[in-house]
């Protein structure tokens, strides 16, 4: 990643303008067992996302990310062989697993004029994965508590 950017970027300052995409994971944002080096390099995706895009928004350059959750794509298929997509989809507060395109259609928003003064976010894509706190087994039942209340009159 970091010696394409670098490759593309070359252009993209002669022309005045451009756009870089990177592609990153809900993992740079939440932990998971087995998985502290894959998420320490989708943190530091996130990093070099941020940093890079001030460094080059004044030259016309626009860098985001896309940070997806869970996305159907074989390999899901060849590492768990019982691999259930519906299952997954239960925990996830969308009901269902993301599919390839749906990372595509966020790419082609944040490459477009459209997302012009998006600079240097990493948009995450997760089906609500990250927006839920896991303290149990899921997210579909109530708490059994109102958390704010007294806070705001009304509430």
């Amino acid at each position: 990643m970091y010696f394409v950017t670098q490759a593309v970027v070359k252009r993209m300052i002669a022309q005045g303008r451009g756009v870089v995409v990177n592609l990153t994971s809900i993992h740079a944002y939440e932990g998971y067992q087995e998985h502290t080096v894959y998420a320490g390099t989708k943190g530091a995706i996130v990093a070099f996302t941020r940093c890079l895009a001030i460094e080059l928004a004044p030259k016309g350059i626009r860098v985001n990310a896309i940070a997806p959750g869970a996305i159907e794509v074989q390999a899901h298929h060849e590492v768990f062989p019982d691999y259930d997509a519906a299952a997954m989809g239960r925990v996830i507060p969308a009901g269902f697993v993301g599919q390839p395109h749906d990372i595509a259609k966020a790419a082609v928003f944040l490459a477009s004029d459209d997302a012009r003064y998006i600079v240097g976010q990493t948009l995450i894509v997760d089906g609500g994965t990250t927006s839920w706190m896991p303290f149990g087994e899921g997210f579909r039942q109530a708490v059994g508590g109102q958390f704010g209340k007294k806070y705001v009159p009304g509430l």
